[in-house]
């Protein structure tokens, strides 16, 4: 090891990651290392804190250009991916929620960083509207703020005061991350009846873990599901599945045809 810095292996196993990954985020300028005469990339222990940082916003879900603006905002960098005007304002509706949620409790950025586990630097890009939560990533700042993910992702938490819950009266919450639930409860419920539909490719990114008890009835394609961080099920139209909520639970759709799941959570989780 080198005194003044480490070589790209060294580097990639302090990080966690590998030679190939520091190589794209060294092309998209993310990292800029010396080079050796030779031509060798050395890394210094700056860089190498810098690196980690890359890691954890991208697992965080924040592109390329998310994390250059979080590290400069002042320098030039290239445009994120272009969103729908209704994606952006949702973003925007979002970020806006996180921050006066953060401020309104007197919270620091480092404080919801502890009780969240998400890292102060992704939280901050949250609430700038640069990275788009999982529903994991959801459900940990609802509960730093005391409330639920449609208080977050619409902004009410409100549900229709009616015994009766029409299609059209239903709170629709759509994630970035290709992941739609859809609200069937009333106000005052201890049931909290949902519908998932889940995109290919798309998931909880994350395990999730909460108080209570949960049922979900898959009504079309294919959903894999994971307890315990070792166990997984994949359920077909008509099947079923309940457990604990405590449980660590994560799910995916790894098919190519959207997944629709009727959810039931009680207590109240989302």
């Amino acid at each position: 090891m080198d005194v003044s810095g480490v070589y790209i292996q060294q580097a990639a196993a302090m990080v966690g990651t590998t030679s190939a990954s520091l190589r794209m985020w060294e092309k998209y300028d993310l990292v800029k290392p010396r080079r050796t005469p030779s031509g060798y990339r050395i890394y210094s222990l700056d860089e190498i804190e810098r690196l980690r940082e890359v890691q954890h916003l991208l697992q965080d879900g924040v592109n390329p250009a998310g994390i250059l603006k979080i590290f400069d905002e002042g320098s030039r960098t290239p445009a994120p991916a272009a969103k729908s005007r209704d994606e952006s304002r949702r973003a925007r509706c979002l970020g806006d929620t996180v921050r006066d949620l953060r401020r309104r409790s007197g919270l620091t950025l480092r404080q919801v960083s502890d009780r969240t586990g998400l890292s102060p630097s992704y939280i901050s890009s949250v609430e700038r509207s640069l990275a788009s939560p999982s529903i994991a990533s959801l459900q940990k700042f609802a509960g730093a703020f005391d409330t639920n993910v449609p208080a977050l992702m619409s902004g009410s938490d409100e549900a229709p005061e009616s015994p009766l819950v029409r299609v059209g009266d239903r709170r629709v919450l759509h994630s970035d991350k290709g992941v739609t639930i859809e609200d069937m409860s009333t106000a005052g419920s201890n049931l909290e009846p949902l519908i998932f539909t889940v995109q290919p490719g798309a998931g909880s990114d994350g395990p999730l873990s909460h108080e209570g008890e949960e049922f979900l009835y898959v009504m079309t394609g294919e959903l894999v599901l994971r307890l315990d961080g070792t166990d997984d099920f994949t359920l077909a139209p008509g099947d079923s599945m309940a457990y604990a909520s405590p449980r660590p639970h994560q799910f995916s759709n790894v098919g190519r045809e959207p997944v629709v799941v009727l959810w039931i959570n009680t207590p109240r989780t989302f």
